[in-house]
């Protein structure tokens, strides 16, 4: 028998034994507030939550809608006071059901009514809104409510009665008992369309510590093959035999199988023998000792992520490699006492943000990821290294499984999944590990398909037709893609299933890291991303897929294996434009970045480039730095440390509005590869400065002649500005150069050297223009660095400005011509020409003594040069040193004599 003690809204005391009556409907408490994003406008217009509120037969049973038109948006709160009791239970947990909906019917934007349920003071209740149209914007720092449990999240609708229970809330409450407080079930609804909201059942149920043992043994399946002896325990009512037999049973069995166990190596071993004395090595830190006693919280270099990454257990398998290698007590013993410490100290505040640990605090994001990451990447292997050693006691066992457990019911929060974040490749991943995992618990089965049933989701939200996922950051392409491949090696190892369409999307993924690996073999720091390598990527696609004979070719750098279909390539959705020779290391490189913002780790850095060349990455970017607020990460984030245009010492700013994040189309702009020449076109039109004022929109050109016999090949970048309005604009054109630069004071051409080659930097146009090197500033604003990927340690990189005035449109062309030591560039001279108006040209002097011109209009105009007239906006003209022409690369129409 389950002896929990239900309480419908009443005062709970320590002698209540028996379930409450309803209480009546006068004792519901009607609030109001609004959404964050509320205007002013809106309210005029009467976008305000004021739906009919009714009760049903029983009074406990709310009704919230009325509707039908969509006129309604904000928040309703529906309160009832309690008296916290005194003694306060061992654990408390809330439980409702609800119905929610909401007529809209755009790809754009998710279904909303949000649920959650809510502890506040009667101070925090009484400083809410009566009546709808007084309702305020809601703060969300915490000062808002004592706790919050989420219940249901923007993206489905609720049209039958689902039942939902909390975590435990009686932590949050201890500060209150004897108090009288409001718990409240609050329903935001966001949009113009018909919502509609119904709650009944609203109950608090009391568990003793003896009661949720007894709850969490009678999740077992006692048919289960093995578990005769706990079976024949609960039977007699001796827990304690049946939590012996469970332990014993965990202890000893072959299926499902574990995840693979590695010996330590040498290294491995001397930190383990680090982890002994409380010596972490995290997050790009230098190896810090925290003492004696781990605090969960530690944080010795004030930056949230040390703790964080301490909180997911990583270091518990290289514990566990040194205890496979060596049999010493001592790793066990240590991974015991960091076990049951952190069991007891959740949940654990992180910074001023977060908290860790399956549970809630009021006015903190749980870290659901890190929920995710320890149950798939860590907990499991741990557990596995552990379980036969004798300081591994029999409660210790029990107390990981019931955490393991409570992580699923955390995970099972459809608020705790993030569809369109790698977070939610996280979340699914690891409650997938604990349903495939824990078959002998009666959940186990809803666990298992409830997590595939969202991985199968995520990938088809968070992966673009070109395989790129949504952040459009590499390092968190591979984040989203590791997980669903942790979860497809667990089924394979287990005998579990994942659908077939699930594997199969996979492949493009793979395809991805072969559009856009650069010829060292890295991926291009886009966006939050480091210069993360291919390799391992290659081979894992080759095992899943080996008739894609390109994956091999790629890993091993052309020397075996399938060449590519294509070698330059495009991603249209991602809008990644990669021009390449190919794949080997003295290959050359261009990316350029077309594409919507980003999903999440965005970079304000659209147009941007990277470039390799000779064996170097001779146009660099920022990356990725670490994640915290100072003034350097500000940088990193901004479009001063990337390669693109700024306007009027202004930066790009996407990040104000959120309909440029992701797109269901491909990026706008042409694309052209052949033989000879690769060709791309993008635009950047959002505003620049913090109110996207300042309207100019840059279109930026590349083409991309490629190296031939006795000659290097280069590039040509064409920006083109046009202002919405008639004042004059300063333009900034960036160029971070990971190399020695110096600038020509006559011709301003920027020579730049390094080890392997060197490279010509030259610039021309309508306009006059000057070229600053900018390395390792401060003052008046950053400019000049790069991450090294260690924690708050960034070195100087010499950056060209390039900068031009004018009024109306204007343009400019740029030239980089890169060669490998002891042969020499292949431009070494620009000149602008006379043309058209609205037409750019230059005349681009080879180091064989032939010339090259090159010319582009504003979209539609037709290109005048020298006195001869071409259709369309691109061309492109080779003359030997004798003047005979060579050849014409022409781009909108044939070319036409004047």
């Amino acid at each position: 028998m389950n002896r929990m003690v239900a309480i419908i809204l009443v005062a709970l005391s320590a002698a209540a034994v028996v379930r409450a009556q309803p209480a009546p409907a006068s004792e519901w408490e009607i609030r109001y507030a609004q959404l964050p994003d509320q205007t002013e406008e809106w309210t005029r217009m009467g976008r305000i939550p004021a739906w009919e509120i009714s009760f049903g037969e029983d009074r406990q049973e709310v009704h919230i809608g009325g509707d039908e038109e969509g006129r309604f948006r904000g928040i309703v709160l529906l309160g009832r006071r309690w008296r916290v009791p005194d003694p306060l239970p061992e654990a408390l947990t809330a439980s409702l059901e609800y119905q929610t909906f909401c007529e809209i019917d755009r790809p754009d934007m998710l279904r909303s009514g949000t649920v959650s349920l809510e502890l506040l003071t009667l101070e925090q209740w009484d400083a809410l809104a009566r009546r709808p149209e007084e309702a305020r914007i809601r703060e969300s720092d915490g000062s808002a409510w004592i706790a919050v449990a989420p219940v249901h999240a923007q993206g489905e609708d609720v049209t039958q009665w689902r039942a939902w229970e909390s975590n435990d809330l009686a932590a949050p409450l201890r500060p209150y008992v004897g108090r009288e407080v409001v718990i409240a079930i609050t329903w935001a609804a966001y949009h113009f369309d018909e919502e509609w909201a119904r709650f009944r059942g609203l109950a608090l149920t009391a568990k003793s510590e003896a009661e949720m043992m007894r709850e969490f043994l009678e999740s077992f399946d006692p048919h289960y093959p093995g578990l005769e002896a706990y079976a024949a325990a609960m039977e007699r009512g001796d827990l304690e035999a049946a939590k012996r037999a469970i332990v014993e049973h965990m202890r000893t069995r072959t299926e499902p199988p574990g995840p693979p166990l590695v010996e330590a190596t040498g290294a491995e071993i001397e930190r383990a023998e680090e982890i002994l004395d409380h010596v972490f090595r995290l997050v790009g830190t230098p190896p810090t000792d925290i003492g004696e006693t781990i605090q969960w919280n530690e944080d010795p270099h004030n930056y949230d992520q040390w703790p964080i990454a301490l909180n997911r257990h990583v270091h518990w398998r290289t514990l566990g490699r040194a205890y496979l290698a060596t049999g010493d007590e001592r790793y066990a013993r240590e991974f015991v006492a960091q076990l049951n410490s952190w069991i007891d100290a959740m949940p654990v505040n992180i910074g001023r943000h977060y908290v860790e640990g399956p549970y809630f605090v009021a006015g903190r994001a749980p870290l659901t990821l890190d929920a995710g990451i320890r149950m798939a990447q860590s907990w499991w292997p741990a557990y596995y290294y552990f379980r036969n050693s004798p300081s591994f006691d029999v409660e210790s066992q029990f107390r990981m499984l019931r955490s393991f457990a409570r992580h699923a019911e955390y995970l099972m929060n459809e608020a705790h999944f993030h569809l369109t974040s790698n977070w939610g490749a996280m979340e699914a991943n690891g409650l997938y590990h604990i349903g495939v995992m824990l078959p002998e618990m009666l959940p186990a089965k809803q666990w298992r398909e409830t997590a595939t049933e969202r991985l199968v989701a995520a990938m088809e939200a968070q992966v673009y037709p070109d395989g790129a996922q949504i952040e459009l950051t590499p390092g968190y392409h591979g984040v989203t893609l590791g997980n669903f491949l942790g979860s497809l090696d667990l089924a394979r190892r287990t005998g579990a299933e994942l659908p077939e369409s699930f594997v199969a999307g996979l492949e493009r993924m793979f395809i991805y890291y072969v559009a856009i690996a650069m010829p060292d073999g890295r991926t291009p720091a886009l966006n939050d991303s480091s210069w993360g390598g291919v390799a391992g990527w290659m081979e894992r696609g080759l095992e899943l897929f080996p008739q894609r004979g390109e994956f091999e070719y790629v890993l091993t750098s052309g020397a075996s294996g399938q060449r590519p279909e294509r070698t330059s390539w495009r991603l249209p959705y991602a809008g990644f434009n990669v021009m390449r020779t190919g794949w080997a290391p003295d290959d050359s490189y261009l990316l350029m970045e077309t594409g919507p913002f980003g999903r999440a780790h965005q970079h304000e850095d659209k147009l941007g480039l990277i470039c390799y060349a000779a064996g170097h990455r001779l146009l660099t970017e920022a990356g990725t730095y670490s994640y915290d607020a100072s003034e350097w990460r500000r940088y990193v984030l901004s479009t001063r440390a990337h390669n693109t245009v700024m306007v009027d010492g202004m930066e790009q700013n996407r990040r104000a509005l959120p309909e440029t994040r992701v797109s269901d189309a491909p990026a706008p702009g042409r694309w052209h590869s052949d033989a000879e020449f690769d060709f791309a076109e993008g635009f950047y039109d959002s505003g620049y400065g913090e109110d996207n004022a300042t309207r100019v929109r840059h279109t930026r050109r590349v083409l991309f002649v490629k190296p031939g016999t006795r000659r290097q090949g280069y590039w040509v970048i064409a920006d083109l500005m046009v202002p919405e309005d008639g004042a004059e604009h300063t333009y900034e054109a960036l160029f971070h150069l990971d190399a020695q630069v110096a600038v020509d004071p006559v011709t301003r051409t920027v020579s730049a050297s390094f080890p392997g080659g060197q490279a010509n930097l030259l610039s021309a146009g309508g306009r006059e223009h000057e070229v600053e090197i900018v390395e390792g500033q401060t003052e008046p604003v950053v400019q000049g660095w790069l991450p090294t990927g260690r924690h708050n340690e960034l070195r100087p990189v010499p950056t060209a400005v390039v900068r031009w005035q004018g009024a109306g449109p204007s343009a400019i062309l740029h030239v980089i011509s890169p060669a490998a030591s002891g042969t020499k560039p292949e431009i070494v001279g620009i000149e602008a020409l006379r043309c058209g108006e609205g037409t750019v040209a230059v005349a681009l002097t080879r180091s064989d003594g032939g010339t090259d011109v090159f010319a582009t209009s504003h979209a539609g105009e037709t290109i005048e040069l020298r006195g001869e007239r071409a259709d369309g906006d691109v061309l492109l003209r080779r003359y030997d040193a004798d003047g005979a022409l060579k050849s014409i690369f022409a781009l909108g129409a044939r070319e036409l004599s004047g």
